[in-house]
C-alpha cells in the first residue's frame, strides 16, 4: 500500500513547482534576472537556487539519481532563457518525483542524510517537510518580485 505522507508531500511538490513555472512564464525576459532595490536575487535566481535544492536533497541524496549541485552557482548572475530555466525546473519535477517514488514509509522515521548542520538527526519525513516549506517561502517571494518588476 502506498504511504499516505509520500504521495502528499509528492503532490504538493509538483503544484508547487507549477507555481514557480507559472511565476516564470509570467514574468518578462527583460525581467528574469533583474531584482529590485532592496532584494537581493532576482525571479531567475530564486527559480534556479529551488532546483538546485530540491535536486540535491531529494534527486541525490533521497534518489541516487547522481546530480552535481554547485550552491555557490545557484547565486551568480545567470542570463539563460526562460525556456531553459522552465526546462530545469521540469527536470527537477522528474526528479522529485522519481526519488519519492523509492522512499518506503519505513524511511521515513531514519535519519535524513548529508544535512545542513542546523537539521542534523531530523528524520527524512522531518527534512521534506523543510523542503516543502522552503519552497513555499520562496515561491512566494518570486510571486511579489515579479508583480513588482513587471508593475502587476
Amino acid at each position: 500500500m502506498e504511504n499516505a505522507f509520500i504521495s502528499d508531500i509528492s503532490e504538493i511538490f509538483q503544484r508547487d513547482l507549477e507555481a514557480v513555472i507559472n511565476e516564470v512564464n509570467q514574468i518578462s525576459e527583460e525581467n528574469l534576472w533583474k531584482s529590485h532595490p532592496g532584494i537581493i536575487n532576482s525571479v531567475g535566481t530564486i527559480s534556479y537556487h529551488l532546483c538546485g535544492n530540491l535536486s540535491y536533497f531529494i534527486g541525490k541524496v533521497l534518489g541516487n539519481d547522481g546530480y552535481i549541485r554547485d550552491k555557490n552557482k545557484e547565486f551568480e548572475p545567470h542570463y539563460f532563457s526562460k525556456e531553459i530555466l522552465i526546462q530545469e525546473i521540469r527536470y527537477t519535477q522528474i526528479s522529485v518525483k522519481n526519488a519519492l517514488n523509492k522512499l518506503t514509509s519505513e524511511q521515513l522515521l531514519d535519519p535524513m542524510p548529508d544535512t545542513p548542520p542546523q537539521h542534523k538527526g531530523r528524520s527524512i519525513q522531518f527534512f521534506l517537510i523543510q523542503l516543502s516549506c522552503h519552497l513555499s517561502r520562496h515561491t512566494g517571494q518570486l510571486n511579489y518580485l515579479r508583480r513588482i518588476l513587471e508593475n502587476k
